[in-house]
């Protein structure tokens, strides 16, 4: 069980940094006494039974790790969620998974305040930043939850969907178990390393490599809860950071933000995933800091699938170089008819390891199709070359990708379709010149009637997180077709 990996690390460098977070240095000892502390306080308050669903709202504090392996060990799942989600994209995921109760922080409670009939009021819990103790006695009778297999969920990861509506990946304690072991493995994580957390823990890649990797393999954790290139360099300086796990976005901030470079002189490995990194980020990051960035590759339903671990300049080729499959990871790639394809064949890259999901919760057809011969279809297109390396080409589906967050285009659709003026809209994005993509939405609004660039922001605002709503808004007379009749995926575009 994922929580027993912890605890074994926890035992094993009790004395050694576990987290630092801001002014706070708690040691694994102290972040397991923490942990105690949690599972107790939520079995009394809660009363949970094996399989509950408790939520968490919670920005990137040591509290979120001694959240989720104190519901771990109480045999329950834990569904992080982003602080940012309005109301309504919360109420769908209650209303799926029947909340046992909410961890939240108090400036994260407003939304979920919302939801009363949902969500009762004794199972809202606010988590302050003071630590919670553990009572004397407190322990865990392990005959509580008898039967538990590694194969149950421990995680349940929201993902964008298709239709508007998202998709919740349950993640196994077998599976986290092998995506934490298998990327430290690849990347010589353990005692003595120090990482810093640049990624939202609430995202896949934050609660996989940010947060739970670092603490089954005996590292330090640096936290930084809010972000900017100033404090961010002198953190890393004064923390003495070995190793940033990170986004594209973060880098490019870093690398036009930091005046004095001898503040990241520490820093020794640099990794990138969310979105593909642009060569004049990868450039500009060299030039300055002297260190490359390397590209890994990984999504909700795999964990990580493949890391740069050269010391050489990415290969040239069509496509995005991501690596070779990291230990325990084998990837190929399908023709559409389910065929393996040969080296430098485009095609969709399909994973197989202990660390991919067994499918998504409550949709058994759809999953009937994601899985060709045990391997996930990952949606994803790109080839494989004669040396194994991978390379990416695109998507076979619809999907924006804001600063590394993938984002339904059609969620927004039927957000501004709900305005009774809107014939019509469709959403796509355009670069914005930092390494993301910045949303459009084309409307068509009805004969006689009247709509204002505000009305649509203010009823976006409403309903989506705040990152969700168009910045680019359109009002045409017709939405652009292809020639078969079909609205096309990507427009091209002049505007910057």
């Amino acid at each position: 069980m994922i929580f027993e990996q912890f605890r074994d690390a926890a035992h094993r460098y009790r004395d050694q940094s576990a987290i630092i977070d801001e002014d706070q240095r708690i040691t694994y000892g102290q972040l397991l006494e923490h942990v105690a502390g949690m599972r107790g306080w939520l079995r009394n308050v809660l009363n949970p039974v094996a399989g509950d669903v408790i939520a968490a709202s919670l920005s990137n504090v040591w509290q979120f790790a001694a959240c989720f392996f104190a519901v771990s060990e109480l045999g329950c799942v834990f569904m992080p969620c982003n602080p940012q989600w309005r109301a309504g994209e919360l109420r769908w995921f209650a209303g799926r998974l029947k909340f046992r109760g909410v961890l939240t922080e108090p400036q994260f409670r407003a939304e979920w305040d919302r939801l009363g009939d949902l969500i009762a009021p004794h199972s809202l819990l606010t988590v302050d930043h003071a630590a919670i103790r553990c009572e004397p006695g407190d322990t865990l009778d392990p005959r509580a939850f008898p039967g538990r297999s590694e194969d149950e969920p421990a995680l349940y990861l929201p993902t964008s969907g298709s239709m508007g509506m998202p998709r919740l990946v349950p993640r196994s304690h077998r599976n986290l178990t092998a995506g934490a072991r298998n990327v430290a493995h690849t990347l010589g994580i353990g005692p003595g390393r120090r990482l810093l957390a640049g990624v939202p823990f609430y995202h896949a890649n934050g609660f996989h490599n940010c947060m739970l990797m670092p603490l089954i393999s005996g590292a330090t954790l640096i936290l930084m809860r809010q972000f900017n290139a100033a404090a961010c360099a002198s953190l890393i300086h004064r923390e003495r950071v070995d190793a940033v796990i990170g986004s594209p976005f973060l880098y490019g901030i870093l690398a036009d933000g930091v005046a004095d470079a001898s503040l990241l002189s520490t820093v020794q490995h640099c990794f990138s995933a969310g979105a593909r990194m642009p060569a004049a980020v990868a450039s500009r990051w060299r030039d300055r800091f002297h260190i490359r960035v390397r590209q890994w590759y990984g999504m909700s339903e795999t964990s990580v699938v493949s890391i740069d671990c050269s010391g050489q300049e990415p290969p040239s080729g069509p496509g995005t170089f991501v690596g070779k499959p990291i230990r325990g990871v084998e990837v190929k790639c399908l023709h559409p008819e389910g065929g393996d394809l040969g080296p430098g064949a485009k095609g969709e890259l399909a994973v197989r390891s202990e660390a991919v999901m067994s499918g998504y919760a409550g949709e058994p057809e759809l999953n009937e199709h994601i899985f060709h011969s045990g391997f996930f279809k990952t949606g994803d297109l790109g080839h494989i070359d004669a040396a194994g390396n991978i390379y990416l080409e695109g998507r076979l589906r619809r999907v924006i990708n804001v600063a590394g967050v993938k984002v339904d285009p059609v969620e927004i659709e039927r957000a501004v379709e709900s305005l009774s003026s809107v014939a019509e809209c469709h959403v796509d994005a355009v670069p914005n010149g930092r390494e993301s993509e910045v949303i459009r939405a084309r409307i068509v609004v009805k004969p006689d009637l009247q709509i204002t660039r505000r009305d649509v922001i203010e009823q976006c605002r409403q309903r989506l997180a705040e990152f969700k709503l168009p910045r680019i808004i359109e009002f045409v007379e017709a939405l652009p077709t292809t020639i078969a009749g079909k609205r096309p995926t990507e427009w091209k575009t002049d505007e910057p």
